[in-house]
């Protein structure tokens, strides 16, 4: 097909639904000019994590969404792809987002930097692969209306390899049980995904996010290089979380997080995990040693697991 401009365009018809920035399939093959326009692809965090997206398009990843380049006011600024996302996104004001070029960038964009938002010229956000990034104030998100979108059918494609920063998680009295440990027989041990890790990619980024997937309300947070516990790392320091020499990224050489409990804290029992019962059991008539249970009943444990036997028969 010809266009106005005498511009050639092939295209096939197939998920023209893709650009109307509520999801939906792709096209099969496309042949792009520069003056067409394209899908824009970005991922939203808070400093503590990924945020879900209010019209997410992939069914095991609600936190990337895509929008047409129509839909974005020209100039193309970051500034004017900030107002775009932020509405449909229901963020309060786009000056509480900070917008980046890929995970890997360390400085946000300035608000009069042009954007190349339209044709097939690997722009920003030109893929899923490589999406743009808005990290957004978690105030500017405390009063989002919670989106009735359902997400796409389609899965996202699983990266070549999936890494990880393992940790091992103290408190001021020694090792504690971390909410993402994965060895029930090393319960200090824990480990994160660096894909929730929101750019800039440094040590505080890393620490906030730790802060927040723990539920840490102390102070004093530190990360250690190693178990050695000699050199604290930097909150400045970048991080090369796309390599396999980060620290922290091997399983045997995990970082060290620390930190120190709040006063009141220190007061509240070390039983911090909640289990309920789901079915009425009476043990203790059996075996005094043990709890009977009754369905609905709370029990609070350490998280740390345990075996011990079961009399139920006589004891002669």
């Amino acid at each position: 097909m010809t266009t106005g401009d005498g511009a050639h365009n092939v295209e096939n018809t197939v998920g023209q639904a893709s650009l109307d920035g509520q999801g939906g399939p792709e096209p099969i093959s496309q042949m792009r000019t520069a003056s067409e326009h394209r899908n824009i692809y970005y991922r939203l965090y808070t400093k503590g994590g990924p945020l879900e997206s209010n019209n997410p398009i992939f069914s095991n990843d609600r936190f990337i969404s895509r929008i047409s380049s129509k839909s974005v006011r020209p100039p193309h600024t970051a500034a004017s792809l900030k107002r775009y996302v932020c509405k449909i996104e229901g963020v309060e004001g786009p000056e509480k987002a900070d917008l980046y070029l890929s995970l890997s960038e360390n400085k946000p964009l300035d608000e009069s930097a042009r954007l190349a938002l339209r044709g097939n010229s690997g722009g920003p956000g030109s893929s899923e692969a490589d999406p743009v990034v808005f990290v957004v104030d978690k105030g500017a998100v405390e009063k989002r209306p919670k989106s009735a979108s359902n997400a796409g059918s389609s899965e996202l494609p699983a990266g070549k390899n999936e890494l990880y920063v393992y940790y091992r998680l103290y408190d001021d009295d020694g090792e504690a049980v971390s909410k993402t440990s994965f060895d029930e027989d090393d319960s200090s041990l824990g480990r994160i995904d660096t894909f929730i890790i929101p750019p800039p990619r440094t040590v505080a980024s890393l620490k906030d996010c730790l802060v927040h997937v723990e539920g840490v309300s102390g102070h004093d947070v530190q990360l250690l290089e190693n178990e050695d516990g000699e050199v604290t790392l930097n909150d400045g320091d970048a991080i090369d979380l796309l390599s396999d020499k980060f620290p922290g990224s091997k399983e045997g050489q995990p970082i060290v997080f620390t930190y120190a409990r709040n006063a009141s804290d220190k007061t509240a029992t070390l039983l911090s995990k909640h289990l309920t019962a789901t079915t009425n059991w009476a043990g203790a008539s059996v075996d005094a040693a043990w709890h009977s249970l009754e369905t609905g009943e709370i029990f609070q444990t350490d998280g740390v697991h345990g075996n011990k036997p079961f009399y139920s028969g006589s004891k002669g």
